[in-house]
């Protein structure tokens, strides 16, 4: 298995912002996946433990983790996409 190139920390400050996005109301479920894939890998969890808890791909974890790599806090806003 290849080693991985975006393994992102979180600050305290960015850790509370993704845990108050989870305890907070209304909430897309885009954002509270993407959220709890960063807190997850925060505290050392493989991929294929998110993905298998999360019901999603490995796909979106490198994607989101490489996201949070580039953009930091903006990794959980939404991103132009094609369409009408």
């Amino acid at each position: 298995m290849p080693q991985k190139i975006y393994l992102g920390r979180l600050g305290d400050a960015e850790r509370e912002h993704w845990e108050q996005l989870l305890r907070g109301g209304r909430t897309t479920t885009r954002h509270v996946t993407r959220a709890r894939i960063l807190l997850e890998a925060a505290e050392g969890w493989t991929d294929e433990r998110i993905a298998e808890a999360l019901s999603v791909g490995r796909a979106t974890i490198e994607r989101t983790r490489r996201r949070f790599v580039e953009c930091n806090l903006e990794a959980l806003k939404k991103r132009p996409r094609p369409g009408q």
